[in-house]
């Protein structure tokens, strides 16, 4: 099985995550394995393809205000918030090698998040009819990829315990095109999530989803403002 390379970055910049995402993806088209950056964003909003500054429901000043920061980036999907308490998952595969197709790769996101939620005792939907993992009527973890040198990146964001109101900003049409209601881990368990519990959760999940296996967890990367990688070596999760 292809080694699987863990960032694990606490709080990052998104503009550093999308810089360090480049990089990846530039080396994995010279090598073998996977990657994945777990980390915590400050508020932002990210617009995809599919997105529209439309479903933003405030204006530019009033976002500054907000301190909320946006950006467009090239994956799929719509308006996603990035903020605290939210876990962003960034996995980076080379389809071809893997032998997985861009549907697949999705579906397996989906399925590994579903996974993660039943640990914590709830249960995850995936929707025919909009992208993400639902718990009850309303999102709990939003979906979006992109693909380049036929590697997929970008990945998923899970809400484990961010503050829900922040989340009003966005006017995505959802069930029935009403507007789509986000939920998170600790508001459908009604108690805390461990951040930590959750991101072991994750990087074990998406090993069995993708038959990887798990060689070293970095605690920064040279890329970033923090200075050099440390890492341990750790056996596989699964």
């Amino acid at each position: 099985m292809p080694p699987l390379e863990v960032y694990m970055l606490g709080e990052v910049g998104f503009l550093e995550i999308q810089q360090l995402q480049r990089r990846i993806v530039y080396d994995l088209g010279e090598q073998a394995g996977a990657a994945l950056i777990l980390c915590e964003h400050p508020p932002t909003i990210s617009v995809g393809r599919t997105g529209s500054r439309a479903h933003i429901a405030h204006d530019d000043l009033t976002l500054k205000a907000l301190g909320i920061k946006v950006h467009w980036v090239n994956r799929g999907g719509g308006c996603v918030l990035h903020t605290q308490g939210q876990l962003a998952a960034y996995l980076a595969i080379p389809l071809g090698s893997m032998g997985v197709t861009l549907f697949e790769y999705l579906n397996l996101l989906n399925q590994a998040v579903v996974g993660v939620l039943a640990e914590f005792d709830l249960a995850g939907q995936i929707r025919p009819d909009l992208p993400g993992v639902f718990s009850g009527p309303a999102r709990i973890a939003s979906i979006g990829v992109a693909v380049s040198r036929d590697i997929a990146y970008h990945g998923l964001t899970l809400n484990v315990g961010p503050y829900l109101d922040f989340f009003k900003v966005i006017q995505e049409p959802g069930i029935d095109h009403a507007p789509l209601r986000q939920t998170s881990m600790e508001s459908r368990r009604q108690r805390p999530a461990s951040m930590p519990r959750v991101r072991e959760a994750m990087i074990r999940r998406l090993e069995q989803a993708f038959g990887l296996e798990q060689h070293h967890i970095y605690t920064s990367h040279p890329m970033l403002s923090r200075g050099k990688a440390r890492s341990v070596h750790v056996p596989s999760l699964g």
